[in-house]
């Protein structure tokens, strides 16, 4: 079967949504960012595959280095016009702000929101104190929706 030949399959009209759940180790973050990735492509759009990646390797990441949580989940909704990913943590108390200047470049860390409030079109953070969770999420707008 060649697969090139295949036309992307059409966007939802009115959104789909994923669970990923995966445990708390090193390799979690590449896992969850490449099926992220394989999910947009699959309702073809390639467009913001990159941009895509490096916001969940991100947050991810910062659910791996920053949490004790056994399990890092992650939701993925593809809606008509953008993706939005969510990424759950057990740090409620922790929220993060955008710095207002980039860090110095030969910083280790520092960098992650600052990207994300380049790449993503919007994001935001829902602390649940009672639960001890927390949720970050950004959205990414599909190139030329309206």
């Amino acid at each position: 079967m060649i697969t090139s030949a295949l036309p992307p399959a059409p966007p939802p009209d009115l959104g789909v949504s994923y669970r990923l759940v995966a445990p708390h180790a090193a390799t979690t973050p590449k896992i969850l960012r490449d099926l992220v990735a394989v999910l947009v492509v699959a309702f073809g759009h390639e467009d913001i595959v990159d941009q895509l990646r490096l916001c969940v390797s991100e947050v991810v990441t910062n659910a791996y280095l920053h949490t004790r949580t056994n399990l890092i989940t992650v939701d993925v909704s593809l809606g008509s016009d953008s993706v939005t990913v969510w990424v759950n943590d057990d740090r409620p108390g922790w929220l993060p702000r955008v710095p207002r200047i980039a860090p110095p470049w030969g910083a280790e860390n520092g960098r992650g929101l600052f990207l994300m409030s380049r790449f993503a079109d919007r994001w935001d953070v829902d602390s649940n104190g009672a639960a001890g969770t927390k949720r970050f999420g950004f959205s990414i707008g599909y190139e030329g929706a309206a």
